[in-house]
């Protein structure tokens, strides 16, 4: 073989071999890899990850799936439900057996009640969505009045603005108001599914503002068609029953404390008349020092290690020392006045420690910590 023909084979080669690396480069991206880009923080990188699902060609791998997350982050990132709605069309009209079609059937039905034939309210869609997305970074009055506005046009999506905004006042804490905010929305919209949606609101505000004879009286005004509407109906009367029980352990709780401290301090002033009253030492008693850094530990690794609990374990802490502190001043004077301890000792220890007790379910129910401790001994720390 001469060498110009071996010089051309090794051109065609190279040649086939260059055309394959082409052909392989020019492969589609599968539609997962495309739908991680939509993750972006940047909302023009969203944009830009939405425009390339949008003209990803047909054969893409999973474009189907892609596509559905393309659709969400139209309606949760850049507040564009026109957009969303023609993505979900398109996975109905190109996947109608694809994994995502049965999502995108369900969210296409609601866009397109909302938006109106022939998009004929994008705009008060997008202005709703762009609200839903921007709320929690936009001025109380500012949501409440644009909001508002939306609830009072005359467009499909007025009873999801009114729903919104009751909810979200919910979310901030504005119970009394979004109580209001609710009912408004099952008397002006009937014997619709936001009115029931309102009602289960309603009784959920009512639950979190403690007002339990509200929240059992719409709790048990709701319909119990089928077994789904049952069980929520009893799980909210559960909830009635259940957050009564605490309330009511939670007064308990208060009175005894109270009483335990009066108790202490009653102790305290009882032991300094009785014998002539001596000015007791400001050096702390044996077992205040004892507590003292066991309790600064527990508070540095709950600082630590889990921030939610640390409010609770510093008034534990606080409350127990303060408490030993003037159990421990009532037994030293005692010993000055040569007074016997014994019994004291046994009423002392047994008032703080149901005063520690009654401390403990306060913080825990006060700093919503009971349900916490309870799944954790029963299954144990997270690993």
């Amino acid at each position: 073989m001469s060498l110009v023909e071996l010089a051309r084979r090794m051109i065609v080669v190279a040649v086939v071999a260059m055309a394959t690396n082409a052909a392989a480069d020019t492969k589609p991206e599968d539609g997962l890899v495309l739908a991680e880009r939509l993750g972006a923080k940047d909302r023009v990188e969203v944009e830009r990850a939405v425009g390339g699902i949008e003209r990803a060609p047909a054969e893409t791998p999973y474009l189907d799936e892609a596509m559905r997350e393309a659709a969400r982050a139209c309606e949760d990132v850049l507040a564009d439900p026109a957009r969303a709605l023609a993505l979900y069309d398109r996975i109905l009209r190109e996947f109608p057996d694809g994994s995502a079609s049965r999502v995108a059937r369900v969210r296409a039905g609601m866009l397109r009640d909302r938006i109106g034939a022939g998009n004929a309210h994008a705009k008060e869609a997008a202005e709703l969505a762009q609200l839903v997305t921007t709320a929690d970074d936009t001025p109380v009055d500012e949501v409440i009045r644009r909001t508002d506005a939306l609830a009072a046009s005359a467009w499909p999506g007025a009873a999801d603005a009114a729903m919104f905004l009751a909810e979200w006042l919910q979310r901030r804490g504005r119970l009394d108001e979004a109580q209001r905010r609710f009912a408004a929305v099952e008397a002006k919209w009937p014997d619709t599914p936001h009115a029931l949606a309102a009602r289960r609101g309603g009784a959920s505000t009512a639950i979190a503002a403690h007002a339990w004879d509200r929240a059992e009286e719409l709790a048990r005004g709701l319909p119990a068609l089928d077994e789904a509407d049952r069980v929520l109906r009893e799980e909210l009367l559960q909830r009635v029953e259940r957050g009564r029980r605490l309330d009511f352990w939670y007064r308990v709780s208060w009175i005894l404390l109270i009483v335990c401290m009066l108790g202490l301090v009653a102790s305290l002033v009882e032991a300094g008349l009785r014998g002539g009253w001596r000015r007791p030492s400001l050096k702390p008693p044996v077992e205040v020092v004892f507590l003292l850094p066991i309790g600064a530990v527990l508070v540095g690794t709950a600082l630590t290690t889990h921030r939610a609990i640390a409010p609770a374990v510093l008034a534990l802490t606080i409350g127990g020392l303060a408490l030993a502190w003037i159990s421990g001043i009532t037994l030293e004077l005692l010993r000055v006045h040569r007074r016997a301890i014994g019994a004291r000792a046994v009423v002392n220890v047994t008032l703080c420690l149901v005063a520690v007790a009654a401390l403990v379910y306060i913080v825990l129910t006060r700093d919503d910590l009971l349900d916490m401790m309870i799944e954790t001994v029963r299954f144990g720390p997270d690993p």
